[in-house]
C-alpha cells in the first residue's frame, strides 16, 4: 500500500509540473505515464518468466500475477485513450 501512495504521488507531482511549467494537458501526461508503464512492464516481461532473472525459484504463480499485472496496465492505458477520444473536451484541462 506504501508503495502505491508513493507512485501516486510521484505521478501526481509529474502530472501538475508537466501542466504548469510545459504546458501540458493532464490527460495527455496521464496517457504517457499509463502508456509508459504498460511498455515498460511488456519489455521486461520475460525476466518474470519461471527460472528466469526475476523469478529464479520458478514460481508459476509469480509468473501469472505478472501477466494480470501486465493486462492490469494495458487496459487502464486503453480506457484513459478511450476517455480522451470519447471526450474531447478533457483535453483542455491542465493547458
Amino acid at each position: 500500500m506504501k508503495g502505491i501512495l508513493i507512485w501516486l504521488s510521484v505521478a501526481t507531482a509529474a502530472i501538475l509540473g508537466l501542466s504548469y511549467f510545459a504546458n501540458i494537458p493532464y490527460a495527455y501526461t496521464i496517457l504517457g505515464l499509463a502508456s509508459w508503464a504498460f511498455v515498460g512492464h511488456l519489455v521486461t516481461l520475460d525476466d518474470d518468466m519461471p527460472g528466469e532473472w526475476s523469478n529464479p525459484d520458478g514460481s508459476v504463480s509469480f509468473w501469472r500475477s505478472s501477466k494480470l499485472e501486465l493486462l492490469i496496465k494495458f487496459l487502464v492505458a486503453l480506457a484513459v485513450l478511450i476517455i480522451i477520444l470519447v471526450s474531447p473536451g478533457i483535453k483542455e484541462f491542465g493547458a
